[in-house]
């Protein structure tokens, strides 16, 4: 049996009853799952507009892979192409790290907006989900920022042939 720390509750020490906790000794945090809640909707409420917005981003950041990876699944299902899930690792294990279109290398370290990013990386889909290409690895290509916006929603052929290309 523990005893939680904020309501004094006696409860089972079990994860049933108590979050975990990898610091402490026994394994599980000292206040109950209820209070824990209680704490944690409470310190949401209190927050202001800007914080959770900041909060949001934060996690964003930290989990970025995962949040792209929704969004590129929530794009196929509304287009209603095919969908598999494919992470930018194997996207550059599979084709390497040279934009398919121009064949030069992709800058990592450029910032992926703004001032700098044209050479940076971006998957880019040979067939556009706009026009029935699908979500699956072999349909997406490593790609400089500036060629998949000049792309827009060409197929390869048709921008390899198109006056962009050229220019």
């Amino acid at each position: 049996m523990k005893k939680c720390t904020k309501c004094n509750t006696q409860l089972p020490a079990t994860l049933e009853y108590f979050y975990e906790h990898k610091i402490i000794k026994s394994g599980l945090r000292p206040d109950c799952k209820d209070c824990t809640r209680k704490r944690r909707l409470e310190h949401l409420s209190n927050m202001t507009p800007e914080d959770r917005k900041a909060m949001k981003k934060a996690e964003q950041q930290r989990n970025g892979h995962v949040y792209r990876q929704a969004s590129r699944k929530i794009v196929a299902r509304k287009r209603g192409v095919v969908h598999e899930d494919w992470t930018e690792k194997q996207l550059l294990d599979t084709y390497g790290t040279d934009c398919y279109i121009c064949n030069k290398a992709i800058d990592f370290n450029a910032p992926k907006r703004g001032i700098g990013s044209e050479y940076s990386f971006w998957p880019d889909h040979v067939i556009p989900t706009s026009r029935g290409g699908s979500n699956t690895l072999n349909n997406v290509r490593p790609c400089h920022s500036k060629c998949n916006r000049s792309k827009f929603t060409m197929t390869y052929e048709e921008y390899i042939n198109s006056d962009r290309y050229k220019s």
